[in-house]
């Protein structure tokens, strides 16, 4: 139907699913299961995320669940990433995953007690590091990108986020990037 917004779903279960579950799930059976999602007709399946072990124990054999599993053409495989170390191992694996969808992506979680207890760093840390992302995009040749906040409405630690914070924090993200009138710019996502 023309003039009616397209739904995405992506499958998150094998990344944010798999954080909430026991560490010992043995790796055969979570191939198993990346391999029965790609028969359901999805389009897009995380497959993991390239996290530290220390933090996120569940995500330590998500390298051998990307070698075992086997990729179904037409399917997205994408991994979760949240530095530059992990967006490097992504690298490494592509494919079977995917390129990022929008070459880059900046992102902020607007509740500092789930950037700390998920990412070990703080919000005011991630702020700080959104414009070493994009200069390690733009070295790359990389014209498009995302922005993102995460937690914008509040998150599982805390009640909500107050309005003025998410929009100084979009903001923050918005002028990290290239500015329009530069000249990597040209072919840069416009930002609205």
């Amino acid at each position: 139907m023309t003039g009616y917004p397209t739904l995405h779903h992506g499958e998150e279960c094998m990344r944010d699913g798999m954080q909430i579950e026991d560490r010992n799930i043995p790796v055969a059976d979570k191939i198993r299961l990346l391999d029965a999602l790609s028969e359901t007709g999805l389009t897009e399946i995380a497959a993991g995320s390239f996290v530290s072990p220390k933090w996120t124990p569940q995500m330590a054999q998500v390298v051998d669940i990307i070698r075992g599993f086997h990729p179904k053409p037409g399917v997205r495989y994408t991994a979760a990433t949240f530095n530059e170390r992990g967006r490097e191992q992504a690298r490494k694996f592509t494919p079977p995953l995917s390129p990022a969808g929008h070459g880059v992506s900046t992102g902020v979680n607007m509740c500092d007690v789930f950037a700390q207890r998920n990412y070990n760093r703080t919000q005011a840390r991630e702020l700080a590091g959104l414009a070493d992302v994009v200069a390690s995009a733009q070295a790359r040749g990389v014209t498009h990108g995302g922005i993102g906040l995460a937690s914008a409405f509040g998150s599982n630690w805390t009640v909500s986020s107050a309005t003025n914070s998410t929009c100084s924090c979009w903001t923050v993200n918005i002028r990290s990037g290239p500015r329009r009138d530069s000249p990597s710019s040209a072919s840069a996502s416009p930002i609205p």
